[in-house]
């Protein structure tokens, strides 16, 4: 147990009610199109209600951020609760203390990113 409520567990900061807290690293490429500036904004405001501290974002089509999720579970609220779409767009998000991965669209090489990130 670690001050304030917080109990570290597998890499994960976990809060006293089970969240847990992670660190991240998102990318992503949006189709340009009609609808690229909507579902840009609408992903870009996701980010920044999803994330506890304010993201960094000082590169294109990058964050680093920290949230209460798992990899998994905020790729699938960055998919289902902004404009994503994952027909057009691509989305990773990289769990750093973990070293997992989730995606959203379609990963044209998934053998070079394994490689690449080493999980």
């Amino acid at each position: 147990m670690m001050g304030n409520g917080f109990m570290l567990s597998s890499g994960l900061l976990q809060l006293n009610d089970g969240e847990t807290m992670g660190n991240f690293a998102i990318t992503f490429r949006f189709k340009s199109d009609s609808t690229y500036q909507s579902r840009y904004e609408s992903f870009v405001k996701k980010v920044h209600e999803i994330a506890t501290t304010h993201p960094w974002a000082e590169t294109s089509s990058f964050y680093a951020l920290e949230a209460n999720e798992t990899a998994d579970s905020l790729c699938t609220r960055l998919y289902l609760e902004s404009e994503f779409d994952a027909t057009k767009d691509l989305l990773l998000v990289i769990d750093t203390k973990n070293q997992v991965k989730a995606t959203k669209g379609k990963v044209e090489y998934p053998t070079l990113l394994k490689t690449g990130l080493g999980f």
